[in-house]
């Protein structure tokens, strides 16, 4: 399996075992060594809003999108579509 690939593979492997997102976005932090901390440097927001996020407390966006693409994973395999916002 291509190194590109594995992330999305994982989710997709995880959604099938019936994992709740949470739980995958969770797991994604110990499969790819980044931790919420350095994301929220990469993305330029707080700790706690990637935190929100990864809980599915929050659901803007923005900020969603640019965590899938800092796993590499498509947005909508991590995040509920019926659940979005977007910043104001």
């Amino acid at each position: 399996m291509r190194r590109k690939y594995r992330n999305k593979t994982a989710v997709r492997l995880l959604k099938a075992l019936d994992y709740e997102l949470p739980r995958i976005r969770v797991a994604l932090h110990k499969l790819t060594g980044i931790s919420q901390p350095d994301m929220a440097d990469m993305i330029g927001v707080s700790r706690q809003v990637i935190t929100h996020h990864i809980a599915g407390r929050r659901h803007t966006t923005e900020v969603q999108e640019a965590i899938a693409k800092i796993w590499q994973v498509p947005k909508e395999e991590l995040f509920d579509e019926h659940k979005r916002t977007t910043l104001t």
